[in-house]
């Protein structure tokens, strides 16, 4: 509801600096574009027509019309690809239709072209912040944070909220109070402050917060289960013996700056220095990011005894949050324990219940299992969670396509599609689809091969599109194949479907040394992984 609500706050903004006339005036541009060229009549200039274009769009977002707004802008970048304005607004539909990596993608070209603008800058920080990528959005706050009015305002709540994400409470109490009241209108900002001022032992604060929360429209029950854990720690700390003002003050700030330590590290890729780290703090001051920072370093490494422990204590410190809960089961289903991986979701599932994503690690998970039926109606379920549900249209037609019903899972792939047009992932399982049915119909295969290519167009670094797109050209044009081949060996040098074919494209065209060298290389590799394997721990052992 917050993000949410900061969302249609930005368009509201944009609207009210850029409509000139009536909304159905506006709305109308469109018409009277299509009217000029079908009479002949002369055309706008281009920079005019991209306007009427960007004002067109903003009314239809305005009349709730958010995906006919996105085809209006982007019809409009057709003309103007480098219009700051059209690219702020083009982003800011993405982000109401809750897709923040494509809405990022166009806050971003929008600030190259125009670095002074306030708005997308502010627009790119929530973006990023919502996406987890706190870095990003503290950098572009703080180029806000000195501006009066709303956008200082608004920097100031985020900073504050990035702060205590971060476990740094001492600084993220005085710039949530300083974000000018903002920070009494949204639910998960009052439960941020009362979570620092129950660490920093201001039961007073704390409840104060709480009670202004209480009185909020709005609230999830996610939201509620955190505050009425709250109030149980709260009636805690309030039977303490003694003040704990200054102990939980110190405790509050001593995990924070282990923490930015770890993850700069984590930057650096010193995987075993950023784990020493963590596990030099004591465990009374482990904090819920701290651990889940643990686990995702320990992860990375290959240990899993660690990574699994830290997420157990994680969803014990605090239940309400799915982060815990949604790594423990990605663990377990990346390690082969799928039904621990289930579990999991399902015990995540009860502390909150309206998570979309661990609704959708579920059925993806039901669907590894074999157990399709529930799979489906697990995924149909999470279909109506929230907006952006790409991920569940998705698996939901990874579900329709391993149940033998191709047909359906082109149709929901087809609706996906039309919802999210700059899913790369979409079309690249989309040309998959299409390659089961393509032997021998050659207007499947060119379908097929248009899919990858859109694939590659809108994500040119997933290797495996590549490797795809590989066995769909010609056999008289060798020279194609080897050159996605190529490039996805660049992408991914261990990729062993793409060294398989590539050997044997050698081999064929008369390049016998260099085929058996790519099939030496591949032995060799394979060898190694199987070693690895062997050296891996169990995932039923680590979750001890």
């Amino acid at each position: 509801m917050f993000l949410e609500d900061l969302r249609q706050s930005i368009f509201r903004q944009i609207a009210a600096r850029t409509f000139v006339g009536s909304g159905r005036a506006v709305a109308l541009t469109l018409v009277v574009l299509a009217t000029g060229v079908m009479t002949g009549q002369v055309a706008p200039p281009p920079a005019e027509q991209a306007e009427q274009l960007r004002q067109a769009g903003l009314a239809q977002v305005t009349g709730g019309h958010v995906d006919e707004a996105i085809a209006t802008f982007r019809r409009g970048l057709e003309i103007a690809p480098k219009d700051a304005r059209l690219l702020d607004a083009t982003g800011a539909a993405y982000s109401l239709k809750n897709d923040l990596q494509t809405a990022r993608r166009y806050f971003v070209e929008s600030l190259e072209v125009d670095p002074k603008s306030e708005s997308t800058r502010q627009n790119l920080g929530i973006t990023t912040f919502a996406l987890g990528e706190y870095r990003e959005a503290s950098r572009q706050f703080a180029s806000l944070y000195a501006l009066p009015g709303k956008p200082g305002a608004v920097a100031s709540l985020f900073l504050g909220l990035i702060a205590q994400r971060q476990s740094n409470c001492k600084t993220a109490v005085p710039l949530m109070e300083a974000s000018d009241g903002l920070l009494y209108q949204y639910p998960d900002a009052l439960l941020s402050y009362s979570e620092c001022a129950y660490q920093m032992g201001d039961a007073k604060r704390a409840q104060e917060a709480l009670a202004a929360f209480e009185k909020l429209a709005g609230k999830t029950r996610a939201q509620s289960q955190q505050a009425a854990d709250l109030y149980r720690r709260l009636g805690m700390l309030a039977n303490a013996p003694h003040d704990r003002n200054n102990d939980r003050g110190a405790a509050s700030d001593a995990p924070a700056g282990v923490l930015t330590r770890a993850r700069q590290f984590e930057a650096a890729n010193r995987l075993d220095e950023a784990q020493r780290l963590l596990e030099t703090e004591p465990s009374s001051h482990a904090s819920f990011d701290l651990l889940l920072e643990m686990a995702k370093i320990a992860n990375e490494r290959g240990d899993l005894a660690t990574a699994m422990k830290s997420l157990k204590r994680a969803s014990q410190i605090d239940p309400a949050r799915e982060e815990s809960y949604l790594q423990f089961s990605t663990i377990c289903a990346d390690h082969g324990n799928d039904q621990l991986a289930l579990e999991t979701a399902e015990i995540g599932l009860d502390h909150v219940p309206d998570s979309y994503r661990l609704t959708v690690q579920k059925g993806a998970v039901q669907e590894k299992l074999g157990n399709l039926n529930a799979a489906e109606e697990t995924l149909r379920k999470s279909l109506g969670m929230q907006k952006d549900n790409s991920i569940a249209m998705l698996s939901l037609a990874v579900v329709q396509a391993h149940s033998g019903r191709p047909n359906e899972a082109e149709e929901t792939l087809g609706t996906a599609i039309r919802q999210f047009p700059d899913n790369y992932y979409m079309h690249y399982f989309r040309g998959k689809l299409l390659m089961q049915g393509a032997s021998g119909k050659p207007d499947l295969n060119e379908a097929a091969r248009r899919s990858f290519e859109e694939s590659i167009r809108l994500n040119p670094d997933y290797a495996d599109s590549y490797y795809q797109i590989s066995g769909l050209f010609p056999v008289d044009a060798p020279k194609l194949a080897e050159q996605a081949l190529q490039r996805c060996l660049k992408l991914d040098p261990n990729h062993i479907p793409a060294q398989y074919a590539l050997a044997r494209l050698y081999l064929r065209t008369g390049r016998k040394e260099q085929g058996q060298a790519l099939l030496a290389r591949l032995k060799t590799q394979q060898r190694a992984e199987e070693l690895q394997q062997q050296r891996q721990l169990r995932i039923d052992v680590a979750q001890n």
